[in-house]
């Protein structure tokens, strides 16, 4: 196998342990196979090992995220807001709040400060309904 990286024309069989980084956190998948490169040390997983490598980037960043974000849940709650009313007061999509309470998406940092103040000021809440608001101005 040719290196994709390089080009160099020998990739050598092995195991290794590669490891993973997201923000500022880190982990190390042990025995991943693959053809890795001498020259450059580009390497290209087997099937099994990269489905497994992947499923270990996806919790890294689940437990990153998770452990990261305030308890958006909790806040949401506390608003008195579902799931889906949140989602259509911020936008985002119907299913946009489940992704960011189980981690598997980061929410917009702008959404997070928004939810923040209003964690604090819930009475705020009100000026975001469209049914509820005060009036625009020149109306």
């Amino acid at each position: 196998m040719q290196c994709p990286s390089c080009g160099w024309k020998t990739m050598r069989r092995a195991v290794r342990r590669l490891p993973l980084r997201y923000k500022g956190r880190s982990v190390v998948v042990p025995k991943l196979s693959g053809h890795f490169c001498p020259k450059c040390g580009e390497g290209v997983l087997e099937d099994a090992s990269n489905a497994r490598y992947a499923a270990a980037l996806d919790e890294l960043v689940r437990e990153t995220n998770l452990a990261t974000m305030p308890d958006l849940r909790a806040i949401r709650k506390r608003l008195k807001l579902s799931q889906v009313e949140a989602a259509e007061l911020f936008g985002g999509g119907v299913n946009a709040f489940s992704r960011y309470e189980r981690g598997e998406t980061e929410p917009p940092r702008s959404l997070v400060q928004l939810l923040r103040i209003l964690d604090r000021r819930p009475e705020l809440l009100a000026e975001l309904r469209p049914d509820v608001g005060p009036p625009a101005p020149g109306r």
